[in-house]
């Protein structure tokens, strides 16, 4: 990789991380907060929601920009142990967006839909509209788990290790990403033996998420200085950007 290739991956990267933190972060803390153990509440809580869908748009552009921000951290290590571990946290987490992906449309997009069709559904038809709603969120609950594993909390996990084995960004913070990626798996397996919503695994997918998403924030800040840094080398040396 050429040296001003180096430097827009990581300017074009380190935006990326930063935005899709952003998006994330502010999605998931808008959010509409939907009762426990009351489908009915649930299905009104959706249907009263009129940026619903707009919420889960905003959440999903967030996962696809974080994805273009961990590549770039993944570029940003290199050699040995660190750049394995890398490489390895890279790929979980082009399975768990994927996974991501899926579970948002779900809840964005379906759970919207079956929401809006249960709330003028004749009242003979109401209790099979609500049977439907509580399906999709059943599914989706379950993907839920499954997403904090594969994104929230593999990829996190050998990325936190690799930079803590790079010597390129600060120790401490590496552990702190790959404690956030441990916290997550055992979050999306207490959510998943659940197999409801409960307020330990509510508290649990709150908790690892959102220090990723700081993380992936805060690692976009440093990616973006090493890419100033490689710009002012760039000028000096007389190369083209």
């Amino acid at each position: 990789m050429s040296a001003a290739t180096r430097y827009w991956l990581f300017r074009i990267g380190s935006v990326a991380a930063i935005l899709g933190s952003i998006l994330a972060g502010v999605g998931n803390g808008v959010h509409p907060i939907t009762p426990r153990d009351d489908s009915e509440g649930v299905a009104r809580v959706i249907a009263d929601s009129d940026a619903w869908t707009l919420i889960h748009v905003a959440i999903l552009l967030g996962i696809i920009l974080m994805l273009i921000g961990i590549v770039t951290f993944r570029h940003s290590i290199e050699g040995g142990r660190a750049e394995a571990l890398a490489r390895l946290g890279t790929h979980a987490a082009v399975i768990g967006a994927t996974i991501g992906l899926i579970t948002i449309v779900l809840d964005g997009v379906a759970a919207k839909q079956l929401a809006d069709a249960w709330a003028v559904a004749p009242d003979a038809e109401k209790s099979v509209a609500l049977g439907l709603v509580s399906t999709n969120e059943t599914l989706n609950f379950a993907l839920a788990g499954l997403f904090n594993m594969s994104f929230a909390g593999v990829p996190f996990a050998f990325l936190g290790l690799a930079v803590v084995d790079s010597g390129v960004f600060p120790r401490w913070f590496g552990w702190v990403g790959a404690l956030a990626g441990v916290g997550s798996i055992g979050a999306g397996l207490f959510q998943m033996f659940t197999g409801r919503p409960t307020v330990a695994s509510l508290i649990l997918t709150i908790i690892g998420p959102t220090v990723i998403v700081i993380w992936t924030l805060v690692m976009g800040v440093m990616v973006g200085l090493r890419a100033a840094e490689s710009r002012l080398a760039l000028l000096s040396s007389g190369g083209p950007l």
